[in-house]
């Protein structure tokens, strides 16, 4: 039977020569020492009795004095064992200890034992005299934390190798801290090295004439600098950390000697290079395996515990979540006000630790704010891989408190990601308003969810984790109809559009299910806009300076059809790509007036006038861009669908010449002596438009997750009285397309709603 006491003078005068033995007690002054010991009791447990039970509660830590001890995963007569066996000096539950919580496992005597116990009652009395004491224990917790996670990080990369191979390895291995904002090399540096992230996050940043701009993202279990390592290229990128991380360098000496003593690790890091290359190429869509999302509320409105409620319950399927808030990490150590530990306590660093080994576990961890600028919200944003800026409509739209004492109003590159969420009530039909959120705020984008609306929370989610579904509509005249049929396959697919947009004729069609139109309303509504008004919208001509038609009765027939609706206020994310012939670019519209974007995006050149947007000229997208998939891919498009309508061989023709523009005329008023399909100048100046994009359509076909390009030859790009059979030909197609590619992706099949 277990049995406890305080501890005798001698007992204490030997512990104090074991603890002054024994790292890292070692560096303690001896008045710290002493008053260690003083409060120590002795605990003497018969050999196979328990010290601990597992899920005991967390509220004293043991140092082996005589005997010895082993901590077992279940309980007794379990054959499985957890690492651990404790010889004297050695303490036991020190990091649970300082954490709190409950106890992950059960600790036995394997012969009769004695131990020194500290409680945590005895710890808090002493840690502001001797601070000095949790200081030590947050390193020794830290340097064990950090051990455990590399073992985990180097099973992944290396193989099933024994632990006493890892052990080895581990200890050829050089550790590296990098505070926010600190560069692990620079672009350009010789790459003599390479690093694994054991925990934090880091960036990587291509560095051009035109300025940084943010390459990549590196998190736990992920190598930098192997690609310069093997061929002995300078690096290609700096590196900057986006918080506090831990990373272990790989030197040359130590790799060369690592492949020649396990020759079938190299196979894993192989794996890890061919992956990384596929990246590199576009061909692999890149994810968010592990991040910390940090819940900022920036409005008195906005209800944070029940947000990040829901949020969790959508994150779960995505991978393991932690859920931490001031009152429930206060909960779950048993320490009322725990959470709000400053920065300058003794016990910072015991909470840090904390968080980090409860992370460890989890895929994703997201922390809930507190409303107010306290010691906890500071610790979360420091933390933060992602912050959401989480909003209440009805209030003011301008910076909070909070985002300019926490955040600042110019994030750097290696701030942490901020998304603004704004909370709408349920009854909301279409935001508005968004424009003056935006305005003030440097944002990776923006997001419109109901309260009450499950799938507004997945949406959100698969954001989050890299798993968001963008569709991409490419241009292609009357083809474009096409788009309208694929549309209704997804839906009745149930694959969920969390982000769409498109060019030309697809940026038309893409605002519509932006805009939440249904697949009726989205058929009877361009049925009357270009079948039974197509004639009154192209007699709009004028001298041809500039074009051949004005394009006023599109501009008319644009804001009827989308109102004073903007691009930033829809529920589902749109953007829009034309052509800006000033600065020989493309544009991407994310903001401002819906019919303004398709407007621009639509103006054939030599068709319809340029759009004039400040000093720039715009014109059709397709000119530089008809099927914008690494545009969508830029905005958060997780898994990308592009669907092109525009044929690989198009406008051939009978005979070796044209006809005369005299004989085509009189076949408008003799249909007897029409002569054969020929293109006419509409078709020409189509084609002509998308030729110079066909090359990069052909890059982008290589890179997207679905590519659809329904068979529509049989259907001229001026064809707009077969609407209906064209948007039978993109849905028939599609719904066979969908059908194959979800039966091999079963990772999207669990998104879908039937």
């Amino acid at each position: 039977m277990r049995e406890a006491g305080s501890l005798p003078e001698e007992a204490g005068g030997g512990l104090r020569a074991l603890l002054r033995a024994t790292p890292p007690f070692d560096r303690l002054p001896a008045e710290v020492l002493h008053k260690l010991c003083a409060r120590m009791t002795r605990v003497r447990v018969p050999a196979g009795q328990a010290l601990y039970e597992k899920n005991d509660r967390s509220d004293a830590m043991y140092i082996v004095i005589a005997g010895r001890a082993q901590a077992v995963a279940d309980s007794p007569g379990a054959a499985q064992s957890a690492p651990g066996d404790f010889a004297p000096g050695k303490l036991i539950g020190e990091v649970q200890f300082l954490v709190g919580g409950r106890r992950a496992t059960t600790v036995r005597a394997r012969v009769d034992s004695e131990f020194a116990c500290l409680a945590k009652s005895d710890l808090e009395a002493i840690a502001l005299e001797a601070p000095q004491l949790v200081t030590t224990l947050g390193d020794l917790i830290r340097k064990s934390l950090r051990h455990e996670q590399l073992q985990r990080v180097l099973k992944d990369m290396l193989g099933e190798l024994d632990d006493p191979t890892l052990r080895r390895i581990e200890g050829d291995l050089e550790w590296s801290e990098l505070r926010r904002g600190e560069a692990l090399f620079r672009q350009g540096d010789a790459s003599d090295c390479m690093y694994i992230v054991v925990s934090g996050r880091l960036i990587g940043v291509r560095e051009t004439g035109r300025g940084e701009e943010l390459a990549v993202e590196f998190g736990r279990g992920d190598t930098i600098g192997e690609m310069g390592f093997f061929t002995d290229a300078p690096r290609s990128l700096a590196i900057y950390a986006r918080r506090t991380s831990h990373l272990v360098r790989f030197s040359r000496p130590v790799f060369d000697r690592l492949s020649h003593d396990h020759p079938q690790a190299m196979l894993y890091i192989m794996r890890l290079l061919i992956r990384r290359l596929q990246r590199a190429s576009g061909y692999v869509r890149a994810t968010f395996e592990r991040a910390n999302i940090v819940v900022l509320p920036i409005s008195p409105g906005a209800n944070a515990a029940v947000f990040t409620e829901r949020l969790i319950n959508t994150l779960r399927p995505h991978g393991e979540t932690l859920y931490v808030s001031s009152a429930r990490l206060d909960a779950f150590l048993g320490v009322q006000g725990f959470a709000q530990t400053p920065s300058n306590s003794p016990l910072d660093l015991a909470l840090d630790a904390g968080l980090d080994d409860r992370e460890s576990g989890f895929r994703y961890a997201v922390y809930e704010c507190d409303p107010a600028d306290t010691p906890w919200t500071r610790r979360c944003v420091e933390r933060a891989d992602r912050i959401l800026l989480l909003g209440d409509p009805a209030a003011t739209a301008a910076l909070s408190h909070l985002e300019r004492d926490l955040l600042g109003e110019e994030p750097g590159l290696v701030a942490a990601r901020r998304t603004l969420v704004l909370l709408h009530p349920e009854t909301t039909g279409l935001p508005s308003g968004t424009g003056a959120w935006l305005a003030p705020r440097r944002l990776e984008g923006h997001h419109h969810l109901r309260c009450d609306r499950e799938p507004d929370f997945e949406r959100l989610a698969r954001f989050l984790t890299g798993n968001a579904i963008g569709a991409v509509l490419g241009g292609g005249g009357a083809r474009g109809f096409a788009h309208i049929g694929v549309i209704r396959a997804l839906r009745e697919a149930g694959v969920p559009i969390d982000l769409i947009g498109g060019t030309s004729m697809g940026a038309l069609i893409a605002a519509q299910p932006a805009l939440g139109w249904s697949d009726e309303t989205m058929l009877s509504l361009n049925l009357k806009s270009f079948v039974e008004s197509r004639p009154v919208t192209l007699r709009d001509y004028t001298v041809p300076v500039y074009s051949l038609v004005r394009g006023r009765n599109v501009e008319k027939g644009l804001r009827e059809r989308y109102g004073d609706a903007c691009i930033e206020d829809l529920w589902i994310s749109y953007f829009c790509v034309s052509s800006d012939l000033t600065r020989a670019r493309t544009k991407v519209h994310r903001h401002g007036p819906i019919w303004k974007a398709v407007r621009a995006s639509i103006g054939l050149p030599g068709v319809f006038e340029p759009v004039v947007d400040g000093k720039h000229l715009l014109v059709d997208g397709a000119v530089l861009n008809n099927l914008p998939g690494d545009v969508m891919r830029r905005l958060g498009g997780g898994w990308v669908i592009a669907v092109d309508v525009s044929p690989e061989r198009d406008l051939e023709v009978r005979g070796e010449r044209l006809p005369s523009p005299w004989k085509v005329l009189m076949g408008w008023f003799l249909p007897f002596l029409k002569p054969p399909h020929h293109p006419n100048i509409f078709d020409l100046m189509m084609r002509t438009t998308l030729l110079g994009s066909i090359q990069k359509t052909e890059t982008v076909k290589k890179s997207v997750d679905l590519y659809i390009q329904p068979p529509l030859n049989r259907f001229r790009m001026n064809q707009f009285k077969a609407l209906e059979q064209i948007a039978e030909a993109g849905y028939d197609h599609a719904s066979v397309a969908l059908k194959e590619w979800l039966s091999t992706r079963p990772e999207v099949g669990r998104f879908t709603r039937r």
